[in-house]
């Protein structure tokens, strides 16, 4: 190898891995695109956890779906575990139109804990934009275009109601 070469290559090397987009773990959280729990078994709302989501619009004619599912925390196996049975999802939700900057909405889980019990939970959403292609006297077709998944985090500063009103946490305990 030439001599100039040498010399230029790591160069070009490092350049280039400034150019490079950080990692995604170093990376600013879009503050639109959050799962948080907003209501805890409050006097409100007892024995109750209430998951509260944002999505992000990306300017486009999708639409925009959350579907929510709880998790509690199996100490046996020291890991997150779905809620069994319907009672621990709910169904796709429909956001709107993904033209907008970003769309919330939420889904309240209860819980029957027994005497002298507690569960520890977090919440999970799911979500989808969906695309829609017209199909002149058919059912349109529709096709996932994007999904994401994100479970719930404490500190989110947009969050309507709650009990307590503002509440923004990342585990529930029910008691």
């Amino acid at each position: 190898m030439p001599a100039a070469t040498r010399r230029i290559l790591p160069a070009l090397v490092l350049g280039l891995a400034l150019l490079a987009p950080a990692p995604a773990s170093a990376r600013k959280p879009d503050p639109d695109l959050f799962v948080t729990i907003n209501r805890c078994d409050g006097f409100n709302s007892p024995d109750r956890m209430g998951v509260r989501a944002s999505l992000p619009g990306n300017g486009t004619r999708q639409r925009m779906y959350v579907r929510f599912r709880a998790q509690f925390f199996d100490e046996i196996n020291q890991r997150w575990q779905n809620v069994p049975d319907a009672g621990g999802r709910s169904l796709w939700i429909k956001l709107g139109d993904a033209r907008v900057r970003a769309r919330q909405a939420g889904y309240t889980f209860l819980f029957a804990v027994p005497p002298g019990g507690q569960f520890v939970l977090r919440g999970i959403a799911d979500f989808q934009y969906r695309k829609f292609k017209g199909r002149k006297g058919r059912k349109p077709k529709v096709t996932v275009v994007r999904r994401i998944r994100g479970h719930s985090r404490k500190g989110v500063k947009r969050v309507p109601g709650g009990d307590p009103p503002r509440k923004s946490s990342s585990i529930c305990v029910i008691k």
